[in-house]
Formats: structure tokens, C-alpha cells, sequence
């Protein structure tokens, strides 16, 4: 019997082992090779719905060459002043609906992923949408009252033309001059004559059941006194789509009724039926819901009901506070505010965003939306983000490129990426998508220039990314053509996008490796129990310390919390070492009786002692719950406690850093000068392989021994820009980390990858005279170091000496230059030494925007430098924006990001060697110089523009400053010497 047992223990390990082997194996074949999945999409702006069908099949092949994976198609509107744009058909008009057709079938020959957003621009509606399914708002009018007749005239409400934005309220009215779709809400009595503050609402009177809706009459006798009499009455707010095509208007649906947002989804998917029969078989997969950014104040004819549902009070003597938000006590009128929201909330996240799931999942179809977001304090979303999110297929959020908005505590509140990633961890949703990189810099930037925004999303948990926008052009509008008014304009007429499939390769290996992984952090930040709510940016709202990275959870979550060892379980499985709570001066009194359950499991809990208890099952009397507060709750003093953490308890007065340093939980990511902040990391992992994305949050080279909390495993690079896996050389390993030093070029990135296994023979350190290491590159199975100078190598055969010497060879003198035709600019043109196109004193190339040719025929002596163990890199040194380059013949790659260098070892020759740089730039120079000239090289519907250092600042084309382009150098050759493994 042992025998068999040792029989099957060694089958089921062996099992194990080749599991693990194949996830390694599979991660870095997807790496290598990224599935569409893993691949970008993109807005696909249909200006005005105005279509040309040869063109939208033409863009859909630039798309899918350029390796974006799939589109939104988003019929929006232009603003006013536009009118360059030709409005097309009505949203889901036939003969929308026939473009619409011919691309989604064209994306099923071409294997790219469909989806539709659900309006002509947002929030969800349309012309469709009658007065009982659109959205609606509370009214009221209000009459002083004093005298003993029964009688009582109570006026209709009236209803501003205007709404808070200055827009007209468009409204549909009878011929009484009220609004043809209304619902009485309640009439109520208030006493008039009572302090501000100090009223009592056991003398505010429901006088409903009194009131005659169509002779206005309410039937009361007041016994005394002086009252105010309220007619709340709910109506249409008025509110339209936000910016729709010229031909497609139509009021926005009530967005807490599920009966609107049924009636919404039917009528859409009700006609894409009569174009896409079989739904669940055709290339569309998805139905997007933009973000919500309604403006009026909220109602909807359920409220009353659910509100006592949730809790537990009747809201109608509450109602007056619409008026006068001073009249009750502070504490009161807070309370019903806050229980208002929650209502709100609920009733928007069950009947819109899980109807809408709902339908679209029974038709075949996902739903995705910036569910809460951008939304507090941004925009008026009365919903818990985190909870919304959750409640969809695909979470999506959103980031800017070169614009923000700043709140008073300094967190940008346009980045909604954390928040989205954690909803989308925490609900297990497993992807979460970005609308990336917004903005108003019209033609400013290349893939370089929005790296480094990309790669910030990424560290927050971002795996997929929906890059906003690509305009569709009909034939003859020219370039760079019409697009929105807002978003990196990635379409076509860009004039770097024949070089921009790069780009888009970076961002899906990135993608795969996050989408097919599960985060790690050490830390859950429990964001509170307001409403509406918000995350911020990583490391903003709240910090777990340098070299920590946190989770966020909300109410609905906390309350499925598990431990196991002292350790605190998600419902997905997640394992996390310490819970940290929201300062908000009150506390959840569900929320409490958790906390109590899991301090009291050994879970390690900070927080602020709160001072109120809400949502109580009695709300009569909280002394239970405060001598509960006093029983768990304690101030953390280092010399009572001998340094220890208390346990069973919930601990204030200490920081997350520092308690898990007491706790000797050390960072999982650290280096000498990590509390600057310079590299950031988010760590994924599957089946005991580890991966660390690091980026260089700087402009400039950075070197560190890196130390990565990790008792085992052998360490590679892989490089998503060059999609090179390289094992690393120099490496240690302590009780508790593995450290090496790691090199990172200007906003560089890259993942460090931990497999199962004991590294290869290795060098433990190089090190100098300076702390800092030097710069190192792993490749191949071997390295080299990036600096001149005497190093020492170290390993477990003593220590070695290291002679570092770069040589460099400058490709001095003239290079020739070829334009491309239609701009005025020479065909060929000799520039004597490199320098920007807008130093030339020629006009046509100083505000030339295209792709020019750059060719050097130079000479080198392969005997001078080659030998065993070196390698001959060229590096372009500096340019703008964006270069092809090819020597001798040979396609080196695309520079679309520092260092623009090529490993050209084997590739040069003895004698002459030809190189080949092709460079694009942007529109921006051309704009600029037709506005000044006058000349017409361009077209397009765009007449200013927000530049760098103005934030905010709309700047006509003629002032924008020239964006200097063209390779720059030095180029060189550089000869470097590369260092094997110790000898076994």
C-alpha cells in the first residue's frame, strides 16, 4: 500500500509540475505572440452619423493591420460652430443601420470584436424615448398658509424654461401649460413658525390623502398656527442627449427604472434584429453604456417604496428639505441625505446597470460602461462606484494624456483607473477596460509621448485598453481630416500610423500577461460607506507605504471578508495581510459587527476610532454599539505595547507602512531610495510564476538594485517593447528577497518574471566605488554593462575585476532627405549636419508634416570591433516623433520609444553600409503653417488646440508653438562587450 501511495504522490507531483510548466509556457507564448483578446480597441467615432461605406471597410483593414483588435462604434454629434461636418442619417435609421451591418459583418471576415454604444453621443436615450421612460426630477411649489377655511389652492409646481446649465428644458406640456407626463409626489405641511434647525418631525403633516390632484384643493383645516403647505409633484427633467448627431436628438431615459431601461434595450436590440438576426453568432459582442453625467436633480415614481424598503422610514416629511436643507437638525437632515443617496444608488445599480446586463446577456451580448465614473466629485452620479462597476461584464474607466482635474486634496478626479481595476478584481470580472488617452491636444503626440500615461494605467491594474478615438473620415475631407474634438486622434490619417503596430504590440503584451494573471498586494483599503463615493489614483486617496500596493473594497464586499491564518480572504481568493478603513468619522453599524467578527479571527485592522454608528437596526439608541467601538478599538503606543501590535483589536494611530514593518512584513518591491517613488510596480502572479511590471516614472536613466519579496525562483526580463526574455546574471538571494540590479531608460518598463526552479550559475553583485549600480542589459543569456569604468563582479568563485569600455563611432557629416510630394518641400534636400526641420530656413520643410526619408551611406571597419563576446548596437540618439529604420536592407524595427537603438550585430558589413531612417512627425508643424501662410495643405474641422504647459488653454493654430522633428543624433555605433555566466 506505502508503495502505491509513493506511486501516486510521484504521478500527482509530476501532474503539478507539468501544469505549472504549461501556464509558463503558455503566458510566454501569448507574451510573444498576444492573442486579439489582449489586443487594443478603439472608439470608433462616426461624426454626425455620417458614413461612407468603402471608407469604414478601408479603415476596419488599417485597424486590424495596425493590430487593434476590435471598435465601439460611437455615433456623436460636433459642436454648434462646426459646420464642416455634413449630418448623416438618424441613429438606427435604416439607413444607419446599414453601415452598421456592412462593418459588423466585415469584422467577423476580419475576426475583430464589435460593440455599439447605446446612444447617438450619451447618456442612454433617444428620439424614441417617450415622457414616461425619460428621465425626471422632483418640483415643488410652496404656500404660506394662516386662516381657517378647508379649501386650499395648492398651485402646479413651475418649471424653470432653463435647467442648471443654462440649457432649455425641453419638455412636452398640455394645452394647460403642464408637462404631459407628471406623477404627485406628496403634500405636506410644515409649520412655519418654528427656529430653523429645530423642527420636529412629529409636527410635519402628510396631507396626501387630503389633496384633489384635478381641483388642485386640499381639504384641511389647520387647528393653529402658520404653515407652509409643499406640492411635490415628479416630472420629466427635460435632459437630452448630451451631444447628438445632428438628425438623432431625443430626451435621456430615467436611468432608476427598470421599465425605461428595458423599453431602452429593446427598441435597440429590436432593430439591430432586423440587421443581425442571429446575435449571439455575429462579430458585435458587446452594448456600451457611456458615462453618466445627467445634471438635474433626481426622481423616480419608485423612490418612496424603495426607500423604505432599504431604510426602514417613510421619506415624504423629509421632502421639504429640497427647499430649505436648514430647516431640520444637522444630524437629521445629514441622516436622510445620506439614506436619500443609498436609495438613489440602488435603485440605479439594480435597474440600469443589471437590467442592462440582464437583457444584453439574454441576447448574447456583454455590457460595459463607466458605471459611477467619472463620478464624484466630478460629475453628479449618485452611486457607489465601486458596487456599479461590478454589476457589469466589462468595468471601463477612463485617463487623460496632458489634461487633469484637480481636486482640493490634489487627486485628479478625470483618472478612474484604480477604481475600476479594484471593482473589477473584487467582483472577479477579470477584465478592466480604459477609455485611454483622452485628450485636447489635437496632433501633439505620438506613441512615445503617451507611453508613459499607458504604462502609469498599468501600475493601477488596467488590462485592456480602449484608446479614444478613431474618427471615421468619409472621402474627401482630407488631412488630417475631421475627428471629435477631444482624444488622441488614432486613425489613418495619422501621419505616424504606418509605424504605430509597435505601439499597439507593447500594449498587448502587457494587457495578456495582466488579463490572464491575479493581482497581489498586501493590503485592502475599505473606501467607506458613503455614497456617492470615489477611489482616486493609486497612492492618492490613501497610501499603503513604498513598495506596497493595495486593493480596494467597499461595503458589500467587507461583509464577505474570510480569514485564514491571521489573513484576509476575498471572495475570490485573494490573500491580503492587513484591512485599513476609511476615516469618516462614523461607522456602519453591519459594518462594525464585521469588524468586531474579524479582529476577533486574528485579522490585522487600522482605523480611526469612529464617534457615530448609522444604519442602525434601532436607531433609538447606540449605546450598545459605542461601548462596542470602546471594547475593540485602540490607540497603538509603542512603549505599552513593547512594540508589538495588539491583538483582537482594530488599531488607530499607525500607519499601514508601519504596521506591517512591526508585523515583519516587509515591502514586497524595494530599493535604496524607494520613498521617492521613481519606479512603480504592480505584481501579478499564476501558479508560482511571478510577475513584477516596473516602470521608470522619470525622464532619465535610473539604476537600482531592485529587491522583490520572493523566497525562490529564477529571474528573466521580458521586455514587451522588444519582445525579448532574457534570464537575469546578477542576482541574490536572501532569507526573504531576491535582488539584482535593474536598469530602466527614460519612462522605460518592463516585466520581471519569477519562475519555479534554483538559477543557473549567476554573479551575486557588480558594484563600484558608487552606491548606486551601474547600468546593466540582460539579453540573450548574457549581459553587458552600459557605463566606462572598473567594476567588481562577485559570485561564489570570489570576486572578478571588469574592464567596461563602450566604443562609439559618431555617423558624422551630411545626410540626404527625401519629402514626400504635395507640400511645397523639395524631393530631395542635403542636410549638412542633423537639425530639427523647423531650424531650416525653408518654409515648406519648417512646417512640413509627413514621413521623411532619411539615407547615410557610411563606412566601418567590422576587423576594428568585432570579436567574441561583443555586440555593436546603432543608437539614433534623439528625434521626433517616431522612426522605421533599416540597414543595409534589413528591417531593424520601428523607434517609437527611448532608446531608439538597434542590435546590429551580424547586420553590418566590412566597407559601405547603407542606413535608412524613415521619420514621421505630427500635423501640428503643417497646421500651424497654413494658418500662418495661409496655404492649404491641410483640412480639417479642429481650429484650436490645448498644447503642453497651458492646461486648459485653447490655443488657435497660428500661435501654437512648432513641435521641433526629425532625427536629431548623434547617431552612433556602439560597441559593447558582453559578459557570460561564471564558469559552472
Amino acid at each position: 500500500m506505502l508503495i502505491i501511495l509513493l506511486i501516486l504522490a510521484g504521478c500527482t507531483g509530476k501532474k503539478v509540475q507539468e501544469a505549472k510548466q504549461s501556464s509558463y509556457e503558455k503566458l510566454r507564448e501569448g507574451f510573444i505572440n498576444p492573442p486579439p483578446g489582449a489586443h487594443p480597441k478603439v472608439y470608433w467615432w462616426w461624426l454626425n452619423g455620417n458614413t461612407d461605406t468603402s471608407r469604414l471597410l478601408t479603415e476596419m483593414r488599417e485597424m486590424k493591420k495596425a493590430g487593434i483588435s476590435g471598435f465601439d462604434i460611437f455615433e456623436i454629434g460636433v459642436p454648434k460652430e462646426d459646420i464642416m461636418v455634413e449630418a448623416g442619417p438618424a441613429f438606427l435609421s435604416d439607413e444607419s443601420l446599414a453601415s452598421i451591418k456592412t462593418v459588423i459583418e466585415e469584422a467577423g471576415k476580419l475576426g475583430m470584436k464589435a460593440g455599439l454604444n447605446m446612444a447617438s453621443s450619451w447618456n442612454a436615450g433617444g428620439s424614441w424615448i417617450r415622457p414616461e421612460h425619460a428621465a425626471k426630477s422632483i418640483y415643488f411649489s410652496k404656500t404660506e398658509y394662516e386662516g381657517e377655511s378647508s379649501g386650499i389652492k395648492l398651485p402646479f409646481p413651475e418649471i424653470s424654461e432653463k435647467d442648471s446649465r443654462g440649457r432649455i428644458r425641453l419638455l412636452s406640456l398640455d394645452r394647460d401649460g403642464k408637462p404631459a407626463w407628471y406623477r404627485e409626489i406628496a403634500v405636506i405641511a410644515v409649520p412655519s413658525d418654528v427656529e430653523a434647525g429645530r423642527i420636529d418631525t412629529g409636527k410635519i403633516i402628510n396631507l396626501s390623502s387630503r389633496f384633489d390632484p384635478f381641483t388642485e384643493e386640499l381639504d384641511w383645516k389647520p387647528a393653529e398656527g402658520k404653515w407652509d403647505i409643499y406640492r411635490f409633484v415628479c416630472s420629466n427633467s427635460g435632459e437630452q442627449l448630451m451631444l447628438p448627431s445632428r438628425n438623432s436628438a431625443g430626451p435621456i431615459i430615467d436611468h432608476f427604472d427598470s421599465t425605461a431601461t428595458t423599453t431602452h434595450f429593446n427598441h435597440v436590440i429590436g432593430r439591430l434584429r432586423t440587421i443581425i438576426p442571429d446575435l449571439k453568432n455575429s462579430a458585435l459582442k458587446s452594448l456600451y453604456l457611456a458615462s453618466y453625467e445627467a445634471t438635474a436633480s433626481v426622481w423616480t415614481p419608485s423612490l418612496p417604496n424603495e426607500f423604505r424598503k432599504i431604510n426602514g422610514y417613510d421619506l415624504h416629511k423629509f421632502l421639504p428639505l429640497f427647499d430649505d436643507p436648514a430647516l431640520f437638525p444637522d444630524e437629521t437632515g445629514k441622516r436622510f441625505m445620506t439614506d436619500f443617496r443609498r436609495t438613489l444608488s440602488e435603485l440605479m445599480i439594480s435597474n440600469f446597470y443589471k437590467k442592462a446586463r440582464e437583457i444584453a446577456n439574454m441576447n448574447g451580448l456583454m455590457i460595459n460602461s463607466e458605471a459611477g465614473g467619472p463620478g464624484f466629485p466630478l460629475h453628479n452620479v449618485p452611486v457607489e462606484p465601486l458596487k456599479s462597476l461590478g454589476a457589469l461584464d466589462l468595468p471601463r474607466g477612463e485617463f487623460w494624456i496632458n489634461h487633469n482635474r484637480l481636486n482640493a486634496d490634489g487627486i485628479d478626479i478625470l483618472r478612474v483607473v484604480k477604481e475600476v481595476s479594484a471593482a473589477s478584481h473584487i467582483y472577479q470580472r477579470g477584465i478592466a477596460e480604459e477609455e485611454s488617452f483622452s485628450s485636447f491636444q489635437h496632433w501633439q503626440e505620438a506613441p512615445g509621448d503617451i507611453k508613459p500615461v499607458g504604462d502609469r494605467a498599468f501600475c493601477e491594474g488596467m488590462n485592456r485598453y480602449v484608446v479614444h478615438g478613431f474618427s471615421h473620415n468619409p472621402p474627401g475631407t482630407g488631412f488630417p481630416g475631421y475627428v471629435y474634438h477631444a482624444g488622441t486622434h488614432f486613425n489613418d490619417k495619422r501621419v505616424w500610423w504606418p509605424m504605430v503596430r509597435p505601439f499597439n504590440d507593447y500594449l498587448a503584451r502587457i494587457s495578456l500577461i495582466a488579463q490572464e494573471t491575479e493581482f497581489q498586494a498586501d493590503v485592502l483599503y475599505y473606501y467607506g460607506d458613503a455614497i456617492p463615493n470615489y477611489t482616486g489614483h493609486k497612492n492618492s486617496r490613501f497610501i499603503a507605504g513604498p513598495g506596497y500596493d493595495y486593493e480596494v473594497i467597499n461595503t458589500e464586499i467587507l461583509l464577505q471578508l474570510q480569514v485564514d491564518d491571521g489573513e484576509l480572504i476575498l471572495p475570490g481568493g485573494s490573500r491580503f495581510k492587513l484591512l485599513c478603513l476609511e476615516d469618516e468619522g462614523e461607522i456602519n453599524a453591519e459594518v462594525l459587527m464585521k469588524l468586531k467578527e474579524l479582529s476577533g479571527q486574528g485579522a490585522l485592522i487600522l482605523g480611526e476610532k469612529p464617534l457615530r454608528v448609522t444604519r442602525m437596526e434601532s436607531t433609538s439608541d447606540t449605546s450598545e454599539y459605542l461601548k462596542m467601538i470602546e471594547k475593540i478599538w485602540t490607540r497603538f503606543d509603542e512603549n505599552s505595547n513593547d512594540g508589538n501590535l495588539p491583538e483582537s483589536k482594530i488599531i488607530s494611530g499607525l500607519s499601514p507602512f508601519q504596521a506591517l514593518q512591526i508585523n515583519a512584513n516587509g515591502p514586497d518591491f524595494k530599493y535604496f531610495d524607494n520613498d521617492l517613488f521613481l519606479l512603480d510596480y504592480i505584481h501579478y502572479s499564476d501558479s508560482n510564476i511571478h510577475f513584477y511590471f516596473v516602470r521608470n516614472t522619470t525622464d532619465r536613466w535610473i539604476s537600482r538594485n531592485c529587491s522583490f519579496r520572493l523566497k525562490s525562483g529564477i529571474p528573466e526580463i521580458w521586455d514587451p517593447v522588444t519582445c525579448d526574455i532574457s534570464p537575469v546574471l546578477i542576482l541574490n538571494q536572501e532569507p526573504d528577497y531576491i535582488s539584482m540590479p535593474l536598469s530602466f531608460p527614460p519612462y522605460g518598463s518592463y516585466f520581471v518574471v519569477f519562475r519555479e526552479g534554483e538559477p543557473a550559475k549567476h554573479y551575486d553583485s557588480v558594484f563600484s566605488r558608487d552606491t548606486i549600480p551601474p547600468a546593466v542589459s540582460y539579453s540573450n543569456g548574457r549581459f553587458s554593462i552600459l557605463e566606462n569604468g572598473i567594476f567588481t563582479l562577485s559570485s561564489e568563485s570570489g570576486k572578478s575585476k571588469i574592464n567596461s569600455s563602450i566604443k562609439v563611432q559618431n555617423l558624422d557629416g551630411a545626410w540626404e532627405l527625401f519629402f514626400g510630394e504635395g507640400q511645397g518641400a523639395p524631393t530631395r534636400v542635403i542636410f549638412p549636419e542633423l537639425i530639427s526641420w523647423t531650424d531650416h530656413e525653408n518654409q515648406a520643410i519648417k512646417y512640413y508634416s509627413g514621413i521623411v526619408k532619411y539615407v547615410k551611406t557610411f563606412q566601418y571597419d567590422i576587423n576594428s570591433s568585432y570579436g567574441e563576446g561583443k555586440k555593436v548596437f546603432l543608437d539614433l540618439g534623439e528625434l521626433s516623433k517616431i522612426a522605421d529604420v533599416s540597414l543595409n536592407g534589413k528591417h531593424l524595427g520601428v523607434a517609437w520609444t527611448k532608446p531608439f537603438r538597434f542590435d546590429v550585430t551580424g547586420i553590418l558589413k566590412n566597407g559601405d553600409n547603407t542606413l535608412t531612417v524613415e521619420v514621421a512627425n505630427t500635423w501640428s508643424n503643417r497646421l500651424k503653417g497654413d494658418a500662418l501662410t495661409g496655404q492649404k495643405h491641410t483640412n480639417t474641422n479642429i481650429r484650436t488646440t490645448n498644447i503642453a504647459g497651458l492646461n486648459k488653454i485653447q490655443v488657435p493654430w497660428a500661435e501654437v508653438p512648432l513641435i521641433r522633428s526629425g532625427l536629431f543624433g548623434p547617431v552612433t555605433l556602439m560597441t559593447i562587450r558582453e559578459i557570460e555566466a561564471p564558469i559552472q
